[in-house]
């Protein structure tokens, strides 16, 4: 089994003490709800990069991600990830995510990431009765074609050790493992054995989608795209993980 890899780069401590004296006069927001954007994979469809981006709860200020992952090892390279947070308020999303591409274009040129990734499965934030805690997909074919296979995936949510003092929400964060259904046959594909320090003090999980590569015609690259929603200065906090769950392994 492997393991599941996202850095969110924020003084969380800071804001949780500006919280805790505070907290009391500040209202209940929105918290920060990070976006998704697929930047691709390799030619072979080994590589897979993704960026979120969006305005940081309790600073104010933007910021952008850029993670670069082997689906065959389910880990970072290139030197990814990629962050950047301009601490300087009301300054454009748009000049975080310049940035922080800027700081990747070697990484995705040099693993050649040029290969785009089509959303195959999407989960969007209005959709209604969905609780997201599973979707279904197959592989698309040309134009009206049938699409082939049937994958089915679904979540289970846990509380999960980690090296994070969650005590103040609650105790332990959530870990997440992914069961994959096919052809009457359900196998556990992930499962975490602890939460990383990186996705703080998780709440919940949630699919997103799955993407597969352009003019790809099976399942042996398709990855999962996982809502991570953790306690926040400002309320619940998204970002996203992402998980190989191909059968080309």
């Amino acid at each position: 089994m492997r393991t599941a890899f996202s850095v969110r780069k924020r003084d969380h401590l800071k804001w949780l003490g500006l919280a805790l004296v505070f907290g009391a006069t500040f209202p209940a927001l929105a918290g920060d709800s990070a976006q998704f954007d697929a930047i691709g994979y390799s030619q072979d469809g080994r590589y897979f990069a993704f960026e979120q981006f969006g305005i940081q709860d309790g600073s104010g200020f933007a910021y952008a991600e850029i993670f670069l992952i082997d689906l065959s090892t389910d880990s970072f390279v290139g030197g990814a990830p990629f962050e950047t947070r301009i601490e300087t308020e009301m300054t454009p999303v748009a000049e975080a995510r310049a940035q922080a591409y800027a700081e990747a274009a070697e990484a995705l040129s040099e693993f050649e990431i040029v290969r785009p990734a089509l959303p195959i499965a999407l989960r969007g934030d209005g959709e209604l009765g969905d609780d997201g805690l599973s979707i279904s997909y197959g592989i698309p074919s040309y134009g009206l074609a049938e699409i082939s296979g049937e994958y089915a995936l679904n979540l289970e949510i846990f509380k999960a050790p980690s090296n994070q003092d969650c005590d103040f929400f609650e105790g332990s964060p959530m870990g997440v493992a992914v069961m994959r259904q096919t052809e009457g046959i359900t196998e556990e594909i992930y499962r975490d054995t602890s939460v990383p320090a990186s996705r703080h003090c998780v709440i919940t999980y949630k699919f997103y989608g799955i993407f597969n590569p352009f003019d790809a015609w099976d399942n042996s690259s398709s990855v999962a795209v996982l809502s991570v929603w953790s306690h926040g200065f400002e309320g619940p906090d998204r970002r996203f993980i992402a998980l190989p769950v191909g059968d080309g392994e």
